[in-house]
């Protein structure tokens, strides 16, 4: 029988990452992962398993782990292709694992690096900074500046490391093609203060580090990473630097900046965007079904319907809406799981279960409300619960009594693009496949019709003040140019 060799652990791709001074090894990064950042190669390239998520982790391990006292130089791309190959086949033994216990862990690690920045920013405004949708936040006491102005400064920065080897090159300021960036796109004060709140160094980012709670040993690859939340280092003489440059614009995505606003207000903060993701659900709702949504019913002494109630010729649809989060111990699939699933869509189900009973007893408070038509449910997250349908994964919980589809409000912005007799059908659809039932519904979409651009999200993004798409890509692609001039 052939020799096999075994699967390298983790930390023996920490230790290859830590041969590398990070006065070396982070530059040499910034350079290689701006060259792979879908800004540069498009969207749609085959990477060959350098993956974004594997140079993350060694931007992590360097920062952490290794110090200047190292000898092994310089990295070259062969170092880079070793490093990918050792974290790809990395694996951590463990007794009886689940298929929750591999495949959330590598969900959550995996699949924010394909979210779209157009969505995901102009929901930084939608659902964070629309004054209307709630109280309003003052972001400014975070940032410096308000939140439409971080959004902005973001996406400059974003190019602006993509285009020079992961550089913040300060000289760049006064470069005449950056003069036309800050005249058409944003003030050159805005990114400057930016740089700073986004900037760390390698004693900062190991107390981000150490003050995230903690994973277990077995668990490092899934460990907080302090470049989500601070993504320039200040590396003293060998400048501010970007290791991994997708990671500039996701740092105010709103996965990350819901932390930033917990940090800074807590609770208050966390009630607020409450009744902000519940007021978005219905906007983007009523844009598939106008006035045939209504909102929560009260009922008895305090009792309360699901969100919203939308009512269609095919069916009634529960919508219940969930702000809370997967912690970082449940995305790294620990003991807590189970119960944090439980506590957001397990509360979802029994109240989307409760409420279809009252319309089915016909409840007074609900005699409105038509029974002689099906009741499927809904349930929308804040942040995606990326297996929330899987019923085969015990830890995400069993269906209720009533069928229903969990949906991030990244799905919902989909979903609110189609027709409502369109829309009804693919849920129904969907709940009586047993298969496409456990899916998550942005897959099931793919074999739709181009639905265009959402509405809402389109407006958020004028919000910004950015001159139209074209001319903003023309803008972005200036960037490169400055550095040489």
């Amino acid at each position: 029988m052939p020799f096999e060799r075994s699967s390298p652990r983790y930390s023996e791709f920490r230790q290859a990452v830590r041969r590398f001074p990070p006065s070396r090894f982070l530059p040499a990064l910034a350079a290689h992962t701006s060259q792979l950042d879908p800004l540069i190669v498009g969207r749609g390239r085959l990477n060959d398993g350098r993956w974004p998520w594997a140079a993350s982790a060694m931007a992590r391990e360097s920062v952490l782990h290794s110090n200047e006292w190292r000898h092994g130089g310089t990295p070259t791309e062969s170092d880079f292709a070793r490093l990918y190959n050792c974290f790809n086949d990395a694996y951590e033994p463990e007794d009886d694992p689940s298929l929750s216990d591999i495949m959330t862990p590598l969900v959550y690690e995996q699949f924010g690096y394909g979210e779209s920045e157009f969505e995901e920013l102009s929901r930084v405004w939608a659902l964070f900074g629309d004054p209307t949708l709630g109280t309003p936040i003052p972001w400014d006491e975070v940032f410096g500046i308000g939140l439409g102005e971080v959004a902005r400064a973001a996406l400059i920065l974003h190019a602006w490391v993509t285009h020079n080897s992961g550089f913040i090159d300060f000289i760049l300021l006064d470069a005449p093609h950056m003069q036309l960036v800050f005249n058409r796109v944003a003030p050159r004060a805005e990114p400057v203060q930016l740089i700073r709140h986004f900037t760390t160094t390698i004693d900062g980012a190991r107390a981000l580090h150490g003050a995230a709670p903690p994973v277990a040993g077995h668990r490092q690859r899934f460990a907080f990473n302090p470049f989500v939340a601070r993504p320039l280092i200040d590396l003293g003489r060998a400048g501010v630097w970007a290791p991994q440059s997708m990671l500039v614009s996701r740092a105010i995505f709103p996965t990350n900046l819901y932390y930033v606003g917990m940090k800074k207000w807590g609770l208050p903060f966390a009630e607020n965007l409450g009744g902000r993701v519940e007021q978005y659900v219905g906007r983007q709702l009523r844009l598939i079904a106008g006035d045939h949504v209504e909102g929560e019913i009260s009922y008895g002494k305090g009792d309360k319907s699901v969100d919203w109630i939308w009512v269609t010729e095919r069916a009634v649809v529960l919508v219940e809406c969930k702000s809370a989060r997967m912690t970082l111990g449940a995305k790294a699939a620990d003991a807590s799981l189970g119960t944090v699933v439980a506590r957001s869509l397990g509360k979802a189900r029994e109240q989307i279960d409760r409420t279809a009973a009252l319309i089915q007893n016909r409840h007074v408070a609900f005699a409105h409300v038509p029974a002689d038509r099906p009741v499927i449910g809904l349930i929308v997250t804040a942040e995606p619960f990326y297996l929330g349908n899987a019923s085969i994964l015990p830890e995400y919980g069993a269906h209720g009594t009533t069928a229903a589809q969990v949906m991030s409000l990244r799905e919902l912005e989909h979903f609110a693009c189609l027709d409502e007799l369109e829309a009804v059908d693919l849920l129904q659809t969907v709940l009586a496949d047993p298969e496409k039932r456990t899916w998550s519904l942005v897959s099931v979409m793919k074999d739709l019709r181009d639905t265009g651009k959402n509405p809402i999200l389109e407006r958020a993004w004028n919000q910004y003040n950015y001159l139209d798409q074209g001319d903003l890509e023309s803008v972005r692609s200036e960037v490169p140019t400055a550095r040489s001039g």
